[in-house]
């Protein structure tokens, strides 16, 4: 049984009007100004004019200045995006936030619908498949046009639009390409069938996705889950090579479930942390590896909408923010020719897990040292610097 990360995602406050509490906004009351979530409270607003996304500019994305996510953003085409798969409940793909990026089947697009135009099985799969109704993906009908989107907000915080005047970025804004893949039902509907979710992973890997990501975790797997797996981020030789970035529970579980428990070489932990660098209490224990801390707590996404933004706490959040981070730095000239296995060697654990930046330490065990914080400063040569690469100020020293 897969325990879908939507069940742990609590939102705790949507875009805020007269007091009012809604998941649901259009562009023009998405008004530009800070909002509050809990105890944490929105960064400095920006004054940054390549930028003119609201939430950004008005100090909403602590986040994203955080993981230094505008490291990732360049002026220069790219001729190469990153694809990533977003393995949910489907997304609003209509949503403004979304529309423009994403991965598109060309063969498809261009070819005769209702007909298998490339030959792969799937018939009209122009942005992804929905393995649990068996269609292609298509924005949210029925019942599950009004449900609240986990997969929506996943895939923004990899690739929302920037520079299109409403809502948000995301670190891999001009890098990412999302690829939806639905493999449970909306409404809370947590079942997959393992052979389903197989499927859905030879589609990814096949259709050219680089990075898997998954917001969810389960507990009882399958032999042949596992070889998939194994296959896929494990083996050197492997033409179905990817990274896979594993959700780490912080619901107090006792196991870490897969993929996170998987102990294979291209898996990529996202451990939930807050603005004050603390992993998050009921953070799981995972075994050693590639594991970032990556903000959780008071983010900003887009939801079904088809203009909806709101603000959610959840491990869901750091492991979409990672994805992002990861595509927006491997989309760059530098490094888009590297395959999966030479990009983890070079960069992510060459460069990225040698930070300076750690969490603050957690709980005997695995958390003791902390874990490096997801952070593009370390790849920064001269170019545009996020304002988390620069000393901390005196208020933050005296925070910290």
């Amino acid at each position: 049984m897969l325990r879908h990360a939507a069940r742990a995602l609590l939102l705790c406050l949507a875009p805020i009007g007269a007091g009012a509490q809604s998941d649901r906004a259009d562009p023009a009351s998405f008004a530009c100004r800070p909002h509050s979530c809990s105890t944490l409270l929105p960064s400095t607003s920006v004054d940054d004019p390549e930028d003119n996304d609201c939430a950004y500019r008005s100090g909403n994305e602590w986040w994203l200045d955080y993981v230094a996510g505008s490291l990732a953003w360049s002026n220069s085409p790219r001729k190469h995006p990153i694809t990533v798969a977003v393995f949910d409940d489907g997304a609003a793909i209509d949503h403004p936030a979304l529309r423009n990026r994403l991965w598109t089947n060309e063969a498809e697009a261009h070819g005769r619908p209702g007909v298998d135009d490339d030959g792969n099985g799937y018939i009209d799969d122009v942005h992804g498949w929905d393995f649990v109704d068996e269609h292609p993906i298509a924005p949210p009908a029925g019942e599950c046009r009004a449900a609240p989107s986990h997969g929506t907000f996943m895939a923004s915080l990899i690739a929302a639009e920037r520079n299109n005047g409403i809502g948000m970025a995301a670190a891999g804004s001009d890098g990412a390409r999302v690829m939806v893949l639905r493999i449970v039902g909306c409404r809370g509907d947590a079942r997959v069938d393992p052979d389903r979710l197989k499927r859905a992973l030879a589609y990814a890997t096949r259709m050219g996705a680089r990075i898997l990501s998954f917001s969810a975790h389960w507990d009882v797997s399958t032999p042949e889950l596992d070889a998939a797996f194994a296959d896929i981020a494990d083996r050197p030789d492997s033409p179905r090579a990817a990274i896979v970035v594993a959700s780490v529970p912080n619901k107090g579980e006792p196991q870490a479930g897969y993929p996170a428990a998987y102990r294979f070489r291209r898996i990529v932990r996202a451990v939930p942390i807050g603005d004050d660098d603390r992993i998050s209490p009921g953070t799981t224990s995972v075994p050693e590896g590639l594991n970032f801390g990556a903000p959780s707590a008071c983010v900003l996404g887009a939801t079904a909408g088809p203009a909806g933004f709101a603000i959610a706490n959840g491990s869901s959040n750091s492991t979409a923010i990672l994805a992002g981070l990861l595509a927006g730095i491997w989309a760059s000239p530098r490094y888009v020719r590297l395959s999966a296995q030479e990009f983890l060697a070079r960069v992510v654990r060459g460069q990225m897990a040698q930070t300076s930046r750690r969490s603050r330490p957690g709980r005997p065990g695995a958390y003791a040292s902390g874990v490096p914080l997801a952070d593009a400063c370390t790849l920064s040569e001269g170019g545009r610097s996020a304002r988390v690469c620069s000393p901390p100020n005196r208020e933050q020293q005296e925070r910290r």
